[in-house]
C-alpha cells in the first residue's frame, strides 16, 4: 500500500489482530470504497512477499492489478496502441494502457512471488 522510512502500512481488515500495529485507516480503493490499512514497524516484519500476477486477454499479455468489488478485474498492458484499443484499454503507449475486464475474458494465469528483504 503505502510506507515510510520505518513502518509499512499493510491492506489488512479490522477484524485482524496485529500487535505490532500503532495506527489504522482506510484509503481510496475505488469511487466510494475503502480499503482497511494497518501501520506496522518494519521491524515487525520477517519480509515481503511481492505477487506479480500476469493473464493473456485477447491473446496478449496483460498484468492484473487488483479486483473490484463487482467482480471486474484492473488489468495494465504495456504494448502498440492498436492492440491496446482492440483490447478495450485506455491510456498511451508512454505511460501504459490499463481497463477494467471481466474474470472470464482472462486465461492463461500466472502468478510469480518474489520474497524481498
Amino acid at each position: 500500500m503505502f510506507s515510510g522510512t520505518d513502518w509499512v502500512a499493510l491492506n489488512v481488515g479490522p477484524d485482524v489482530e496485529l500487535p505490532d500495529a500503532f495506527a489504522r485507516g482506510e484509503a481510496p480503493a475505488e469511487p466510494g470504497q475503502y480499503d482497511p490499512w494497518a501501520k506496522v514497524p518494519r521491524s515487525a516484519l520477517d519480509g515481503v512477499i511481492q505477487v506479480s500476477v500476469s493473464a493473456t486477454l485477447a491473446g496478449h499479455t496483460v498484468y492484473l492489478r487488483r479486483r473490484l468489488r463487482d467482480g471486474r478485474i484492473g488489468v495494465e498492458f504495456v504494448g502498440p496502441p492498436h492492440i491496446a484499443r482492440e483490447m478495450g484499454l485506455e491510456g498511451d503507449q508512454h505511460t501504459g494502457w490499463n481497463g477494467l475486464v471481466d474474470p472470464g475474458d482472462l486465461h492463461d494465469i500466472q502468478v510469480e512471488e518474489t520474497r524481498r528483504g
